[in-house]
């Protein structure tokens, strides 16, 4: 008898140890963690990231509305938005709910806020470290990759390069992947690989806008306007909600006929 009680209080010691882990524990740091009281509030979540992470919208405010309502202690939802928001009022602003209530989230996403603190605080240091020190605890998060691309692709691409490449190593039909590693390649000065990286883009996203309008984004930095014109009209063939391309369309063909012929 003293057997199958000692038996049964292991299990029991066993069952309890399990309950105390983390997300991030059980999730063996692949990923960073979506901790969250409201499963709908984490599908709000899950929504946002795959919209604007493959370029799809900017700017799901949507989500991000029903999300806060269903949980009103979201971290990772506030964090996500004071990266992505447009506006630099409403990246504070939700900055610092995300500060408010980091005690309730996981070691990674309290990492993610205090990423964006230093951020905040320290905006020409172009190293992001604490956000590289995340893709180490979480090697196989090709959005975390992603974030890191974006924010640096403008001051910091040789960081923003090494982001975006480690992101396609995770998933390498990942085309918004692609498309951030292009421009950060861009800013860089190697055209070549920002080309072949727009390939792949539109490789992998053959029915979106967003390729094709990138690719002609560096064809026109490059003096290839014809091949850029024909791009533009396909992105916004494929979209017309484009409104920015009927005038870039204008100014490609004012250039080609503009150039001597002959």
């Amino acid at each position: 008898m003293w057997k199958l009680v000692l038996f049964l209080s292991c299990l029991l010691m066993i069952n309890c140890t399990n309950t105390t882990k983390s997300d991030s524990e059980i999730n063996n740091f692949k990923m960073i963690p979506i901790t969250t009281k409201s499963a709908e509030a984490k599908d709000q979540f899950l929504e946002a990231q795959r919209l604007v992470q493959n370029g799809l919208n900017g700017n799901p405010t949507d989500q991000y509305k029903k999300a806060i309502l269903l949980d009103s202690t979201f971290v990772r939802m506030y964090n996500f938005i004071s990266i992505y928001a447009p506006n630099d009022s409403i990246k504070k602003e939700n900055h610092e709910m995300a500060k408010k209530y980091k005690h309730l989230a996981s070691k990674e996403e309290q990492m993610l806020v205090d990423a964006t603190e230093y951020r905040f605080k320290n905006p020409k240091d172009v190293n992001e470290k604490i956000l590289f020190d995340l893709t180490e605890r979480c090697p196989s998060d090709k959005y975390l990759c992603h974030t890191i691309s974006y924010l640096l692709f403008r001051k910091n691409p040789k960081f923003a390069i090494k982001a975006g490449l480690k992101a396609i190593e995770i998933d390498n039909k990942y085309p918004s992947g692609y498309n951030i590693l292009g421009y950060a390649y861009i800013n860089n000065e190697e055209f070549e690989k920002a080309e072949e990286a727009f390939n792949n883009y539109i490789k992998f996203a053959p029915n979106k806008a967003n390729p094709y309008d990138s690719k002609a984004d560096l064809l026109k930095q490059l003096g290839r306007y014809e091949e850029a014109l024909m791009l533009k009209k396909k992105a916004f063939e494929l979209d017309g909600s484009l409104d920015w391309i009927p005038e870039e369309i204008l100014e490609l063909e004012l250039i080609i006929n503009s150039k001597p012929k002959g």
